[in-house]
């Protein structure tokens, strides 16, 4: 038997959806970014640390784009920890919500 989610349930699945979805956005992002030195998959071993942080090879392809004429703005790991928490946040507030009332696990 299933029940129709309550109103807090909604509220921190919709949370934890969207961090989902800003990590998408922010990996769709980078990948696009990054995919313009040198094509897609070349030198995925130092474009993949550039998903969340800024190391200096971020930062040598950001400054050498200009160069070849890269089109959107650099991308900013901000968002995707920004997705990462908001992801964190939904799914521990569905754990301090406490047990369902249908007995189900979340």
């Amino acid at each position: 038997m299933t029940t129709a989610a309550t109103g807090p349930t909604r509220k921190t699945n919709w949370l934890a959806n969207l961090g989902l979805a800003i990590m998408a956005v922010a990996f769709v992002w980078w990948f696009l970014f990054y995919a313009q030195w040198t094509g897609p998959l070349r030198l995925l071993d130092l474009k993949a640390p550039c998903l969340v942080t800024t190391i200096d090879e971020c930062s040598f392809f950001q400054s050498r784009l200009e160069e070849f004429h890269a089109s959107g703005p650099a991308y900013q790991p901000a968002v995707w920890w920004i997705g990462m928490a908001t992801y964190a946040a939904g799914r521990f507030a569905g754990r301090m919500r406490g047990p369902r009332k249908d007995g189900a696990h979340q």
